[in-house]
């Protein structure tokens, strides 16, 4: 197994929203692992390795049993949530061996997702998201979709302050390529950093369908937050007083590939901005940086080699040298 995905496996990472778990079982992949998720007795959220201890199929192809147990589609196994192989149908009338129990991993229901870390304990908690907990936001559901890069450059490009005058054209235009200074410097926390920014941009029809300000040019007020160590908070406000928040994890899927999540809470209606003129504007920002990121080198590294960072770099550069304290120790 690559050594940087065992590091990584003390952290808790979403891996679906709640309302894509359906009544039957679901596969994902995490930092190279193949699991599956269900929901068993009660309600009770499980994750398991996605292979039968018995002849190694895939117990995502499985289904739910009445009792809430997941039962194998090749000869009937059957797990509960905490990975104990609970019927043999070919031999119930004997006890089950403890070597026929599987893995069962920690999981969470937490700001609408559902999360899951792979090691014993894990080093941060689920990241807090005060304006998602206080319920006082409307919530836009964004996007959750896979990407072939690496995880880290998306995260760095939500730290990167220069590359809207050049990127994002036609649908964020920036008024200039030299970004303002950084408010007040970039500050450590717990679990990642956060600044202030703000962003000097001409209104396109695009992003005047999301603002509903009418100006012809504004200045934004961004706050970012990094989450060690792959999610990103990015809270807005617009000279009108409309503001959003859009939260991000990237989610190593493997050592080339990763999984976005992304959503949006706004302190506005639908009546005032539609949900459907937010996610227009949303996926072709997304797109553009997407073109970017996939071309570049997928390998999940956090520290790349060769890199000339400039001044401007400063959150990206911060958040390389704090990677090395949050893994340090995990393994």
């Amino acid at each position: 197994m690559d050594p940087l995905l065992q590091r990584l496996e003390p952290f808790w990472y979403p891996l679906l929203p709640l309302q894509e778990l359906g009544s039957e079982p679901t596969a994902v992949t995490l930092l190279g692992r193949s699991l599956v998720v269900w929901r068993g007795e009660n309600g009770q959220l499980g994750v398991l390795d996605d292979r039968c201890r018995h002849r190694s199929a895939s117990l995502a192809g499985g289904r739910i049993g009445a009792e809430g147990h997941l039962h194998c589609p090749y000869h009937g196994w059957a797990f509960d949530t905490g990975g104990r192989c609970r019927l043999l149908p070919q031999q119930p009338d004997q006890p089950i061996p403890e070597r026929c129990h599987t893995r069962a991993y920690s999981v969470q229901e937490r700001h609408g997702l559902v999360w899951a870390c792979l090691a014993p304990e894990a080093r941060l908690p689920i990241p807090a998201l005060p304006m998602a907990e206080a319920g006082r936001q409307r919530r836009i559901e964004g996007f959750h979709e896979r990407w072939q890069c690496s995880a880290f450059r998306v995260i760095e490009n939500g730290l990167d302050n220069i590359h809207h005058y050049f990127v994002h054209r036609g649908v964020l235009d920036a008024l200039s390529p030299v970004p303002d200074p950084i408010e007040g410097g970039i500050t450590v926390t717990a679990d990642g950093l956060e600044f202030s920014i703000p962003l000097k941009v001409s209104t396109t029809a695009a992003l005047e369908a999301t603002v509903a300000d009418g100006s012809a040019s504004l200045r934004v007020e961004r706050h970012v937050r990094w989450l060690a160590p792959l999610g990103l908070t990015l809270e807005l406000t617009w000279p009108n007083g409309r503001q959003q928040c859009i939260v991000l994890f990237a989610v190593p899927r493997d050592a080339q590939s990763c999984t976005i999540l992304r959503f949006y809470l706004r302190n506005d209606l639908e009546a005032d901005v539609s949900a459907a003129s937010v996610i227009a504007f949303e996926r072709a920002l997304i797109d553009q940086d997407r073109r970017i990121l996939e071309a570049m080198p997928a390998q999940l590294d956090p520290w790349p080699t060769g890199e000339q960072l400039i001044e401007a770099d400063q959150p990206i550069a911060r958040m390389r040298q704090l990677l090395q304290k949050f893994l340090a120790t995990s393994s």
